[in-house]
């Protein structure tokens, strides 16, 4: 294994880690900001039928918000997880 492949492979564990980490934390200890992404996805959603000119059903709205939560959710735990990389390791991390 080259040295190159130890430090993918590091980091990939690592990464891996601290997005368990920020899921844990969004989950048990930050009430308030799951609280708000969901009235932000609700606003994006009001958005989304002005500007579509399209009304949605209640259950197309549910299925609407549930995407943008789930993506909202996912690239919070990705930000904890680089700024925790990058806190630990003193330099930038580019995706």
């Amino acid at each position: 294994m080259t040295n190159t492949e130890k430090n993918t492979e590091g980091f990939e564990k690592t990464i891996k880690e601290y997005l368990r980490q920020g899921r844990n934390k969004l989950t048990n200890d930050l009430a308030g900001t799951r609280e708000a992404i969901k009235l932000i996805a609700d606003d994006k959603i009001k958005d989304f039928i002005i500007t579509m000119d399209k009304g949605l059903n209640k259950e197309e709205r549910s299925f609407l918000s549930s995407l943008i939560v789930s993506g909202m959710y996912q690239s919070f735990c990705y930000g904890y997880g680089i700024g925790k990389i990058e806190g630990h390791t003193s330099s930038r991390i580019y995706l």
